[in-house]
């Protein structure tokens, strides 16, 4: 055993007693690595926490449930959507309602912001409609949302998040490992602090990122007449920041944009860019020999000295892989792991082959096994409550690997050799 994967659960990932802790005490070599698309979604909570992030998403949340959960609402929502400007219907994308955002994944949030913020009209329209037909919470949400600092933090919000949405889909994939993990993680970590620091790049690949941002805020808040504004300042003040900034824009840039990415880029770095020793067996990828120096094949051997041979072996070895790849086309060399454990002998290159095995089946995400729990919801509902375990575990069986092809045929006859019947399924 030379890899474990779990969630950050005390009970699971606990440095003394959680169950990482009690098998390494009986197999030393399983390394723990925690899942990557866990470690993506704690990043995302904790950059989140900032006030102004956390007070609309809060409002967001509210307000798709109040409208989610009464037929009332729904419907004032449904008709101003079906009397509203074509541009909205447009950018609702077919959308026909607002979605709540999602409480494990908060990648996926950046869909409900979008819809939020792209159907904003409707949502004040229905909200007006609601308060003058005597709705009472109507009034308080409306009050909440017609303000720059709620308009503001939406935009930017749903544009962060966004850039996480495909990092967040890679990471929960089957073919991902842990070297192409960390190798996307770096990719959103690049594109966020181009987008946080070199006002070139701004210019040349996102068009000004904050501009636009700022630009949209702005159009969204002139259909309902809001000014951009600062909140007040405060000499004693102490929860939120009494920045001396007088525009509204550089505003907004220094106490939230800023402070957003640099949270969440400190997060990505400290949770899903690790360097441990491991992870350079990369550079035996073919692709990357380039960069494997003595210093790194001697980390390479001491962090894999339980499934080795001698150094000496290894050196040998990686002499004759790096004679063997500087013949190939450049085109026509393996570029992951998984390309390059197939295309290794294991009689030429046993250790090479241990190395690249013993990475790769590591586990880069828990993603794939927890979605049983997802499926025990829609299989033990409260109409199938007085099952027992031998039936739950068959219904979860053919739910969650209903991939698999069956043998009709053969489950019948086993079915009705069972014991005698009066039936005859065989015919």
């Amino acid at each position: 055993m030379r890899g474990q994967g779990y969630d950050g659960a005390a009970n699971m990932s606990g440095k003394f007693r959680g169950v990482q802790a009690i098998v390494r005490e009986r197999v030393s070599t399983a390394t723990y690595v925690h899942c990557k698309a866990h470690q993506l979604n704690m990043a995302l909570i904790h950059s989140s926490k900032e006030p102004c992030v956390h007070n609309m998403m809060g409002t967001v949340q509210d307000i798709a449930f109040a409208v989610d959960y009464s037929a009332k609402r729904l419907n004032a929502f449904a008709t101003e959507l079906n009397n509203c400007d074509k541009n909205v219907k447009e950018a609702m994308e077919k959308r026909s309602k607002l979605t709540t955002l999602c409480e494990t994944r908060w990648s996926a949030r950046a869909d409900s912001l979008f819809t939020f913020k792209s159907a904003f009209p409707v949502v004040v329209h229905a909200l007006e409609y609601l308060r003058d037909n005597r709705d009472e919470k109507a009034g308080a949400y409306l009050a909440a949302i017609l303000k720059f600092e709620f308009l503001i933090a939406l935009v930017v919000a749903e544009h962060i998040l966004s850039v996480t949405v495909a990092l967040s889909n890679f990471l929960q994939i089957k073919s991902c490992d842990l070297i192409d993990a960390v190798g996307e993680s770096k990719v959103v970590v690049q594109r966020l602090r181009d987008e946080r620091n070199d006002p070139a790049v701004l210019d040349a690949l996102y068009g000004a990122v904050l501009d636009a941002l700022y630009g949209k805020a702005l159009e969204i808040a002139a259909d309902f007449e809001l000014n951009p504004c600062t909140p007040r300042r405060a000499g004693r003040q102490i929860h939120r920041a009494n920045h001396p900034v007088q525009d509204p824009q550089e505003y907004w840039k220094v106490s939230l944009f800023y402070i957003f990415l640099d949270h969440l880029v400190t997060e990505l770095e400290s949770r899903l860019i690790q360097s441990e020793d491991r992870f350079l067996a990369e550079y035996l990828v073919p692709v990357k020999l380039q960069g494997l120096t003595s210093d790194n094949i001697e980390t390479i051997c001491n962090a894999y000295n339980d499934d080795i041979g001698t150094p000496e072996q290894l050196q040998e070895e990686i002499s004759r892989w790096k004679t063997r790849w500087s013949m190939t086309i450049l085109e026509t060399k393996p570029k992951t792991l998984h390309e390059t454990v197939v295309t290794t002998n294991k009689n030429l290159y046993p250790n090479i082959s241990a190395i690249i095995s013993v990475l790769l089946t590591m586990p880069a995400s828990t993603a794939t096994a927890e979605r049983s729990f997802s499926a025990m919801n829609r299989i033990k509902t409260h109409l199938r409550t007085t099952m027992r375990t031998d039936r739950l575990s068959a219904l979860a069986m053919l739910h969650i690997c209903r991939d698999v092809e069956i043998d009709r045929q053969n489950v019948i006859t086993k079915f009705a050799s069972i014991k005698g019947r009066k039936l005859n399924f065989l015919l």
